[in-house]
């Protein structure tokens, strides 16, 4: 899809769709909206998509542009899924052709990732990163870090839905970005328990909360880091919405595309989901007393005065 309403890439593409739910941060995942709109159903089985040829007309408009573009996939299942295994090849096949388009692929079984990279790899435009939005699913960065990248190309995590505290627990050795958010979706509105039983909720409704001091403790400990941060929403039903709640800063940071390209222009985020100086104190109310910290001072001088 051109320009996805996912904001930290340009282009989604789906060589396939449909997954399996194998982790806390599945639980209610955009998947099964998605793709029971399609008429299919969304777990247990795969689906080899029509829209192959896509990427390729990508290319050519960046390559004539002089810019890079960058492609997330799959954004409706995940790239090293078991039953992707037979495509598997002819996707990294189109990867390596299209140069001037950077994939960013995002996986919840990277321990599948080293036994099923092409003989060619590493790639200078796949950038590899996995979800953990949890302390419990941490370790999927430690196998992660072992996988060899190019040295232009990135490691990254997405905490997104961020269901706890995961700052004082992280490791950011060996990555280069680091994107969080909400969950976003319909239903009740509930804190997450990281003590219950994280499956039953494979089978319920609704969305978990994120704290405002989470996502700016992760800040914090990105920007100490020297790394570049995505923060893309709060916890709200419409995707993206309060992509400016971290005082009422814009947080898309992107690592610098390879090849000393230029990054294509980004998307414009409609106007109507951005926070107000009135709705970042109420989205901020939860925090407790603490000493500032970057995101405070990033505040602009609207919301300090509001």
């Amino acid at each position: 899809m051109e320009n996805s309403g996912i904001s930290w890439t340009h282009n989604t593409q789906n060589f396939w769709v449909g997954c399996d739910k194998i982790a806390p941060e599945c639980a209610h995942c955009y998947i099964s909206r998605d793709l029971r709109r399609q008429g299919r159903e969304p777990w247990g089985q795969l689906y080899l998509t029509k829209t192959w040829d896509a990427p390729w007309e990508w290319q050519n408009h960046a390559q004539k542009a002089g810019h890079c573009r960058r492609v997330f996939t799959c954004s409706l299942s995940d790239f090293f899924h078991t039953k992707a295994d037979p495509w598997r090849d002819r996707a990294w096949a189109v990867m390596k052709y299209t140069p001037n388009l950077v994939w960013l692929i995002l996986t919840k079984r990277p321990e599948r990732i080293e036994r099923h990279l092409p003989a060619d790899w590493p790639y200078i435009n796949v950038w590899l990163g996995v979800s953990t939005g949890c302390k419990g699913t941490l370790n999927k960065m430690d196998t992660l870090r072992t996988i060899p990248v190019h040295p232009q190309a990135v490691r990254w995590i997405s905490s997104e839905p961020l269901l706890e505290d995961i700052s004082k627990d992280i490791n950011l050795d060996g990555f280069g970005w680091v994107v969080t958010g909400g969950e976003s979706g319909s239903g009740a509105e509930y804190l997450w328990d990281s003590a219950g039983d994280w499956r039953h909720e494979f089978t319920t409704g609704g969305r978990r909360t994120m704290r405002f001091e989470w996502a700016r403790s992760l800040c914090d400990v990105t920007k100490k880091a020297g790394l570049p941060f995505m923060f893309k929403q709060v916890t709200h039903p419409t995707s993206g919405y309060g992509y400016n709640a971290l005082g009422g800063k814009d947080w898309h940071e992107f690592p610098p595309a390879p090849n000393g390209l230029e990054w294509a222009a980004r998307q414009t985020i409609p106007a109507k989901y951005g926070m107000t100086p009135p709705e970042w104190e109420k989205f901020m109310s939860v925090v407790p007393a603490s000493t500032p910290s970057i995101s405070d001072g990033q505040l602009t001088k609207e919301a300090r005065e509001s």
